[in-house]
C-alpha cells in the first residue's frame, strides 16, 4: 500500500465504493465527518500512540474520500448551470471551481494557522511558551476539524440540488 499525503491509496478508492452505495454529496459528508472525528480523536488521545494512530487513520480515510469527490461533483455543477442558464461553462467552472479554489484553500491553509501562531507568540527555532504550544495543538487538531465540519454543513445545501437532479435529467 503506497502512502501519499498521509493517506494510503486504498483510502482514495473507498470513495468509489461509497459513491456506488450513496449519492456523491452524502459520500462527501461522510468523508468530512470521518475527517472531523479523526481530528477529534487525535486531540483527545494525549500521548496514547495507539489512539493517535487510530485517529490519524480515521482522519486519513475521511480526507481520502473528500479529496477525490470535488472533481467528480464538478460535472454536476456544470449540468446544473446548463439547465438553469442554458450555458455549459465547464472550462470556466473548472478554472474557478477547482484550480482557483485549490490555490485559495492552500493559501488560507497556511495563512490562518500563521495568524493563530503569531498571535500566540510562536517564535521559530526557539523554546515555545505554553500559549504557543496550545496554538500548535489547536492548529493541528481543532482547526482542521472545524473546517471539515463547516464543509459538511455546507454540503447539505448541495444535497438539496441532488434532490432536483431527477427533474433536471427529465428536462
Amino acid at each position: 500500500m503506497k502512502w501519499s499525503s498521509g493517506c494510503p491509496n486504498g483510502f482514495y478508492n473507498s470513495a468509489a465504493y461509497l459513491v456506488k452505495r450513496f449519492i456523491k454529496s452524502h459520500t462527501q459528508i461522510i468523508g468530512l465527518s470521518l475527517a472531523t472525528l479523526g481530528q477529534i480523536i487525535i486531540r483527545f488521545a494525549g500521548s496514547n500512540i495507539t489512539m493517535i494512530i487510530i485517529g490519524w487513520t480515521v482522519a486519513s480515510l475521511g480526507r481520502g474520500i473528500t479529496v477525490t469527490l470535488p472533481f467528480v461533483m464538478l460535472s454536476d455543477t456544470v449540468d446544473y448551470g446548463e439547465w438553469k442558464n442554458g450555458v455549459r461553462a465547464s472550462g470556466f467552472l473548472t478554472a474557478v471551481g477547482i484550480s482557483f479554489c485549490i490555490k485559495l484553500g492552500a493559501g488560507l491553509g497556511s495563512f490562518i494557522p500563521s495568524l493563530i501562531l503569531g498571535a500566540a507568540g510562536y517564535v521559530a527555532n526557539a523554546e515555545q511558551t505554553s500559549q504557543s504550544l496550545a496554538a500548535i495543538k489547536f492548529c493541528f487538531t481543532w482547526l482542521p476539524a472545524i473546517f471539515f465540519a463547516v464543509g459538511a454543513i455546507i454540503l447539505f445545501k448541495y444535497v438539496k440540488y441532488k434532490k432536483m437532479k431527477a427533474r433536471l435529467d427529465r428536462n
